[in-house]
């Protein structure tokens, strides 16, 4: 299969969102890409910039106490299956408000019933004052005068809140507070703090991720399909379990293996993180790197079969992540300082400490002793289980 082209780096920018007291209470995610054109480009885009600040920054972004101020393109409301979570963490605005009709109201009557605050403009309120005050949380202001005292008068009876952008100096400050103003936005309070993607390459494993998003909508979707097509797509194994393991989803605070992390996020969450990852093309994989990781981990997994005190599946998780730096192009100690695993795993695959450093040890000597025999290797236990591991990466990559 042809790789895909580089990707354009994309940016996106944190703007710090202040409350009257000056403390940082929430984030406006603002994104750009580099090279976008303005046809179905502003999705791929608008997906590249929920991954970052959702699915990569994770209890750092999102996750943490703060909401996420965001603004989506009326196209990306037409399939709310792609709306971030969680609801409660999100205040979205539109980026290309149309005219206000039944189509939109419909739009807003839905992101309300899921548990999302709506951000609208100043400008909208007063001539379509009825139906926005029924369906807006936060009004988005960028002059002082923009709405009159009537109006201010009514806002708090439907709990609505005012928020300033590009405050630039402690007199604007001053006068918005006197109109009660609850968030504020402007370089004069704080810089915002940018983050841009790694441009590499991208190496799409488009059948995998076709099959996977197919099995996830199937009426008889099985956990155990879904889990060896995940682990075809590091990228989204490594998003799943940071997913699954955040502040959010995991209360208790232990690490959770990718089977109970898909379990944990449950299928609808899935879906809308396999279907944004897939629109922003952020599953880097190459097929060779990918079949030696596959192999390596069914064999530990094999080799940990006889032994009662290892869990196969930690097994498995060691082999895969002995290599998953090279499969996503990333410095190992970043990617486990980013990503919550059992510290054994971390462990066996940093120091090949402990029983499961043990089994990744056995098999990658096994692997150097077959690359530099001559002969047939003899069939004893350690070649039966990488023939093994051997025809289930081989299954597993069928047709890829």
């Amino acid at each position: 299969m042809p790789e895909q082209a580089d990707l354009y780096p994309c940016t996106i920018a944190l703007h710090p969102i202040h409350d009257a007291d000056h403390a940082h209470v929430a984030d406006r995610l603002v994104y750009r890409s580099s090279g976008v054109s303005e046809t179905d480009d502003i999705m791929v885009a608008t997906a590249r910039a929920l991954t970052s600040a959702v699915y990569e920054l994770g209890d750092c972004g999102l996750l943490g106490e703060r909401t996420l101020f965001i603004d989506l393109p009326m196209v990306w409301l037409d399939h709310p299956e792609l709306l971030p979570t969680p609801a409660s963490r999100l205040a979205i605005g539109i980026a290309d408000m149309p005219e206000v009709d039944d189509g939109l109201l419909a739009h807003l009557d839905d992101l309300r019933e899921r548990g999302y605050r709506i951000i609208l403009p100043a400008n909208l309120l007063k001539p379509h004052l009825e139906a926005i005050l029924l369906r807006t949380d936060i009004i988005r202001m960028t002059a002082p005068d923009e709405l009159d005292a009537e109006i201010l008068e009514r806002l708090p009876a439907h709990d609505i809140k005012l928020l300033v952008e590009n405050i630039e100096e402690q007199e604007e400050l001053e006068r918005y507070r006197e109109l009660g103003c609850s968030y504020y936005n402007g370089r004069y309070l704080a810089n915002p703090s940018f983050i841009a993607s790694p441009l590499r390459g991208r190496h799409g494993n488009r059948a995998a991720q076709i099959r996977l998003i197919r099995a996830l909508y199937e009426d008889d979707s099985d956990v155990d399909r879904l889990q060896e097509l995940v682990v075809q797509i590091p990228h989204l194994h490594v998003a799943v379990l940071r997913r699954a393991n955040s502040v959010y989803y995991n209360r208790s605070g232990s690490e959770i293996d990718l089977r109970r992390a898909m379990q944990v996020l449950g299928l609808i969450e899935l879906r809308r993180l396999i279907l944004t990852l897939t629109l922003g093309s952020l599953q880097p994989s190459s097929r060779i790197i990918l079949r030696m990781a596959l192999i390596r981990a069914f064999m530990c997994r094999n080799l940990s079969v006889p032994f009662a005190g290892l869990d196969p599946e930690d097994a498995f998780t060691t082999g895969l992540f002995s290599m998953m730096d090279a499969l996503l192009e990333e410095d190992r100690d970043t990617l486990f300082a980013k990503l919550p695993l059992n510290p054994l795993i971390i462990r066996a695959v940093k120091d090949r400490s402990g029983p499961l450093g043990a089994v990744l040890t056995l098999c990658e000597n096994h692997e150097r002793q077959i690359e530099d025999s001559i002969n047939d290797m003899p069939a004893d236990r350690l070649q039966r289980c990488y023939m093994s591991a051997l025809a289930s990466a081989r299954a597993l990559m069928n047709n890829l």
